[in-house]
């Protein structure tokens, strides 16, 4: 049986639903999810936060939307409730070098408490804004901590030197965990931005050297980077003539089992009184073929269709339909991927719809181009070797448009 929102608007007209819980709190798709709602990465959280804990440091790479930041944030707020001290940097939303300095060094002292209320008023409303106890306290913190104190107080102050502010900035969790006694873990997340193509960083060997120089140093941080392009991570920390070459162990999230999916969808859907079939819950976790995003937004969409219709009750026909909802919905993002396809390699959309129906890779076509398009295929993340000539689409999404474009 297939259900109708137009089922929904005529029992409307007399009968007002109670209030639901929304769909994308319950199953949340776009960001970070939280940790009390993370569905199968308990083991991951505890294993990234013992091992920053203890002083190493690790590398995360894969394709975006898989976890990895949720996982990551995660592993942040148990060791920060553990009494170390965190600072996070998104390098995808960050400019240049001189945002970089101002963002890492608002984040460090965003551990000292007192600080976390006094900077946002000496950058608004100037050092003259201070009272005295607040200025003797801003003179202490700079004899504590040096100059990369006033990046943070001073806006537009790391852009006058960059190079210099970044240098800086970069030595102030060492600092900081030296005078406070506490450990302390810095969070790139995107750090392949520092090789991108735009070079908002500058010469991206010669900042890694840097980098590298006051990491070895800094005995008392624990560094976290995360990338989503694997090949350009591996570039970064692998090779030997690499700055980075070694620094960091790589650390690869576990797929999230099917009985992990089943139980934790499960309980997302009773925390709104909704009760899933065993065949619906099956179907859910089939469809989503174990993809996080996509297997949450299935459930999202399919639970949005359970309010609309005011019903309890989720079935294998819901579930029908709110995978056809995840896929309509997913359209602008799935033709960015067939672009992003089209545009990796001449031959990189023939190759994707090969994979996608399981076709013969290089019928017709002279392997040295197959073989290069599967590698960039690969380098996008958007597609995985499962054996050898064998190969899957990632997002199980992708893969449908893929097919139905084969076959227009």
């Amino acid at each position: 049986m297939m259900y109708s929102v137009h089922v929904y608007n005529a029992h409307m007209s007399s009968v007002q639903p109670e209030r639901r819980q929304a769909s994308g709190e319950l199953f949340p798709t776009d960001e970070p999810i939280p940790a009390s709602q993370m569905i199968g990465r308990a083991q991951d959280v505890s294993q990234v936060a013992a091992a920053l804990e203890n002083g190493t440091n690790l590398v995360m790479a894969g394709p975006r939307r898989t976890g990895k930041t949720s996982v990551c944030e995660a592993a942040l707020t148990r060791v920060r409730a553990r009494g170390l001290y965190v600072a996070a940097v998104d390098l995808f939303a960050i400019a240049d070098d001189a945002e970089l300095a101002e963002a890492l060094v608002k984040a460090v002292l965003n551990n000292r408490p007192a600080l976390r209320k006094l900077l946002p008023k000496a950058r608004r409303f100037g050092r003259q804004a201070l009272s005295a106890a607040q200025g003797a306290a801003v003179m202490k913190m700079k004899g504590q901590l040096g100059d990369a104190v006033e990046l943070a107080l001073t806006p537009g102050l790391a852009a006058e030197n960059p190079q210099r502010a970044l240098a800086q900035a970069l030595e102030l969790p060492q600092h900081a965990a030296l005078a406070d006694g506490r450990r302390c873990v810095v969070f790139f997340d995107e750090f392949q931005e520092v090789a991108g193509e735009r070079r908002p960083y500058g010469d991206s060997d010669a900042l890694t050297k840097r980098m590298r120089a006051v990491f070895q140093r800094s005995t008392q941080v624990s560094y976290l980077f995360a990338g989503s392009l694997e090949h350009v991570m591996r570039d970064l920390f692998a090779p030997q003539d690499r700055a980075l070459s070694g620094f960091g162990s790589f650390y690869a999230l576990r797929p999230i089992a099917a009985e992990d999916w089943r139980a934790g969808l499960r309980e997302r859907f009773a925390a709104d009184d909704c009760e899933i079939a065993p065949d619906a819950l099956n179907s859910v976790v089939r469809l989503g073929e174990l993809h996080p995003r996509v297997t949450m937004l299935i459930a999202q969409q399919t639970h949005l269709l359970s309010v609309l219709l005011n019903r309890r009750t989720i079935d294998h026909a819901l579930v029908l339909q709110g995978y056809d909802s995840a896929y309509h919905g997913d359209s602008a993002l799935l033709d960015q991927l067939v672009e992003k396809i089209r545009a990796s390699h001449r031959q990189g959309l023939k190759i994707a719809r090969r994979v996608a129906v399981g076709g013969t890779l290089t019928e017709g076509m002279h392997r040295g181009d197959a073989d290069r398009a599967l590698k960039k295929l690969q380098d996008a993340g958007l597609i995985e070797r499962i054996g050898r000539g064998e190969y899957r689409i990632l997002n199980p999404l992708l893969r449908r448009r893929l097919v139905e474009q084969r076959s227009l």
